[in-house]
């Protein structure tokens, strides 16, 4: 009897590691892989579309250029920020004309903007089969680089705005990573007091409303940036 004792405790103990084992994934199988990336650096290349205003004389959609730099934070959350051009053109409308008239031509311009703002990492500090989903939130500028007021005085000028988006990044290696983000931005125009006069037609560009209506646009952009300062 005595003997038989170690033998039953030597095969509970290996019947309670077999289900132990078979639980979870090795280190080397895992589908979470830990990031370490405090510092990335990157372009972007894509699609600015913007939303039309409601006198139709905001910039128009066009391709976007930009730079791109990320800072780990701590924990899922990155700081980052953007630089981005968008070469377009805009609408001009002369108010002292008829209406069917107004339209005598295009202004064109860069959109030049920066923002800064937090991203959130669905996965944390670590990717799953090498993807990390982002949620994103901002706020910064965005100013029309050679856009002179028009015969109504209007430009685009200098816009504040704020934005949010997703994004997912898939590591391509230890220290570079592609991704692809879809980004809102909002910002808000400034019409002239000319769009209230009836001095060419009796209705106005504008005869109603506010004269700073928001408009919401959004970029799609692709991107690769890899970590800096190792």
């Amino acid at each position: 009897m005595r003997t038989r004792i170690p033998v039953v405790l030597a095969f509970m103990i290996a019947a309670a590691r077999v289900p132990a084992q078979a639980i979870g994934s090795l280190p080397e199988k895992s589908p979470f892989v830990d990031l370490r990336d405090e510092h990335r650096m990157g372009v972007m290349a894509g699609y600015f579309s913007t939303s039309r205003d409601p006198a139709g004389v905001g910039p128009k959609s066009g391709p976007m250029l930009g730079l791109r730099y990320d800072l780990h934070g701590g924990g899922p959350v990155y700081v980052y920020g953007r630089l981005f051009g968008v070469p377009t053109e805009r609408d001009i409308l002369d108010y002292t004309k008829k209406q069917a008239f107004r339209r005598v031509g295009t202004q064109a311009s860069t959109i030049v903007g920066a923002d800064l703002g937090l991203a959130v990492a669905v996965t944390g500090e670590r990717s799953w089969h090498r993807w990390q989903p982002i949620l994103q939130f901002g706020a910064g500028f965005a100013s029309g680089v050679g856009d002179k007021p028009d015969v109504s005085g209007y430009s685009f000028g200098t816009r504040f705005d704020f934005s949010w988006g997703l994004g997912a990044r898939y590591a391509t290696g230890k220290r570079s990573e592609l991704r692809a983000d879809v980004i809102w931005t909002r910002w808000q125009n400034k019409y002239p007091e000319s769009y209230r006069s009836t001095e060419g037609d009796s209705v106005a560009i504008r005869p109603s409303g506010s004269l700073s209506p928001w408009t919401t646009n959004r970029a799609i952009t692709v991107g690769w940036t890899w970590s800096v300062f190792r």
